[in-house]
C-alpha cells in the first residue's frame, strides 16, 4: 500500500481562488525537476438518503460520500463517515443506488489536474471544481511515495 499525504487549500471565506494560483503551484514543482507525467482526474460525490417515510430515518446513514479514484478506475468507493466504514465496489453499483432511489447525490467535486515525477516520488497538482461548474473551489496536492508502493 502506498505511503500517501494530501493537502486541500481552499481560500479564506470571501476571498476568490483562480486558477493563477494553481499556475504556480506548477511552477513550483516543475523548479524542483518535477517530470510531468500524465493528466488525472477523481470524484467525490455526497449522498443524502432519499426517504419516502421520515420514521425511517435513524435506520439510514444522513450522509453517504462516494469517490472513484484514478489508480482503480473501475472501483468505486462509499464511506459512511459516522461509522466509520469505507465499502469497495464495483463501478455499477453506483447506479445502482440512483435507480433504487435510496440516495440521492446532493453535491459532486471534481479533483482534476497533472501528475509529476519527482524521484521516488508521485505528485498530483489539481483544481477542485463543482462537477457542473468552472468555478475553482480549492487545489488539492496529493503526495505518494511510490517507493512504499512496490
Amino acid at each position: 500500500m502506498p505511503v500517501k499525504w494530501l493537502l486541500y487549500w481552499k481560500p479564506n471565506q470571501g476571498s476568490t481562488l483562480n486558477s493563477q494560483i494553481l499556475k504556480e503551484a506548477t511552477k513550483c514543482v516543475e523548479s524542483l525537476n518535477g517530470v510531468k507525467k500524465e493528466k488525472w482526474k477523481a470524484t467525490l460525490e455526497y449522498y443524502k438518503p432519499f426517504l419516502r417515510d421520515e420514521s425511517n430515518r435513524a435506520e439510514f446513514p444522513n450522509e453517504v460520500v462516494g469517490v472513484s479514484l484514478p489508480e482503480e478506475p473501475s472501483k468505486y468507493y462509499f464511506i459512511i463517515r459516522t461509522q466509520r466504514i469505507v465499502m469497495e465496489a464495483d463501478l455499477s453499483f453506483q447506479l445502482i443506488v440512483q435507480k433504487l432511489q435510496s440516495y440521492t447525490c446532493k453535491l459532486s467535486f471534481d479533483f482534476e489536474g497533472f501528475q509529476y515525477q519527482l524521484g521516488d516520488f508521485r505528485l498530483r497538482v489539481g483544481k477542485v471544481i463543482p462537477t457542473h461548474a468552472l468555478t475553482v473551489r480549492g487545489i488539492v496536492m496529493e503526495v505518494t511515495n511510490v517507493i512504499a508502493f512496490e
